[in-house]
């Protein structure tokens, strides 16, 4: 049985692709920063694990690690995310930046590196952190200025990640969900979080070292940079 770690899973995209992965009859690793606030994600059935995370916190990840001793990781699932509410060119809050950058870019990072003995230890270790094509500069737009750029970040990391730990047997990508209806892709949103979260689990089945790096969207499409 494979394992994964989903964080942000209390949620959206998250939620879903955690109820597929259990469904599939996979272990599934589910993080969230109040699981007493979860209910739809503790009251799934299977082969599943609630822990508390705030994926901003170095203390907070390393305490998971250490709670979960020894499990071997094949997936990790970089979902948690953050979309400030004041972030345009004229009308920017900086400190809403600044959490964009530490939710959406570094937060991908520290976790990925305090898992990576543990993903390490699996036969297909892979790490799929969900970006958007909000990050790609060849899409760049007008708005939303703190998320775009965060995204565009946790882009780069990644890619340097997959280049450094090829080595390590580590295959890295990033993943575009598509625009879903979620509190953060709002209710005119053109998928269904079922059918985003479904194409992102087969995506991440597809991953192995000879693409790591790679940017893809939920149907497996490579995304411009």
């Amino acid at each position: 049985m494979q394992t994964y770690l989903i964080t942000g899973a209390n949620r959206g995209i998250g939620l879903e692709m955690t109820r597929q992965a259990l469904d599939l009859g996979l272990r599934v690793i589910a993080t969230c920063r109040d699981p007493s606030n979860a209910a739809e994600l503790t009251a799934l059935k299977g082969a599943l694990d609630v822990h508390t995370l705030d994926v901003t916190d170095e203390a907070s990840i390393h305490a998971l690690v250490d709670k979960l001793g020894l499990v071997k990781l094949d997936v990790l699932v970089n979902n948690a995310g953050y979309m400030a509410t004041r972030q345009s060119i004229d009308d920017m809050d900086q400190e809403q930046w600044m959490s964009s950058f530490a939710v959406n870019a570094i937060a991908p990072w520290r976790v990925s590196v305090a898992f990576a003995d543990r993903l390490e230890a699996s036969s297909c270790a892979r790490i799929a952190t969900i970006s958007s094509q909000m990050g790609s500069l060849e899409r760049a737009g007008s708005d939303r200025v703190a998320y775009r750029s965060s995204k565009a970040a946790a882009n780069m990391v990644m890619r340097t990640l997959a280049l450094e730990w090829q080595s390590r047997g580590i295959a890295v990508c990033m993943l575009h969900p598509g625009w879903v209806k979620t509190d953060m892709g709002g209710s005119n949103a053109a998928l269904e979080a079922s059918e985003s979260a479904s194409g992102l689990l087969e995506v991440i089945d597809g991953l192995t070292l000879k693409n790591s790096g790679c940017f893809l969207d939920y149907s497996g499409e490579p995304v411009p940079w």
